[in-house]
């Protein structure tokens, strides 16, 4: 099989925009000491991006003698943004944490990120 040339990259790349139906924002995480032996956490948000959340499994474990209800997701992004594990997404008002961050992808078409609800 060939290797796919940069127009039909962009073609990928345009087409899997069209599946991103939502926007969602990348928060950034920035930690200072706060003089005192700890650490004060200031949240920063960046620009909007389009955005699609998947639910991809479900499991419940026992805590304390009840089932504990437990779902991962899978957000998917632009090819072009910039996440790591150290940022989170906020999506129709809940936030989650990204978990692991997909890169390695033989083509760059879009980025898949891992997600936990806080």
């Amino acid at each position: 099989m060939p290797a796919i040339d940069t127009a039909m990259l962009a073609a990928m790349r345009a087409a899997i925009g069209e599946l991103l139906p939502d926007t969602a924002q990348v928060i950034t995480i920035t930690n200072t000491p706060d003089g005192f032996g700890g650490q004060t956490e200031t949240r920063g948000t960046a620009l909007a991006v389009a955005f699609r959340l998947d639910v991809t499994s479900g499991r419940e474990t026992v805590s304390g003698g009840a089932l504990q209800p437990f779902t991962a997701f899978k957000g998917s992004l632009p090819y072009d943004t910039t996440v790591t594990t150290g940022n989170q997404i906020l999506h129709n008002g809940l936030t989650y944490a990204i978990t692991a961050v997909n890169n390695d992808a033989s083509w760059k078409a879009v980025v898949r990120v891992d997600l936990e609800k806080l």
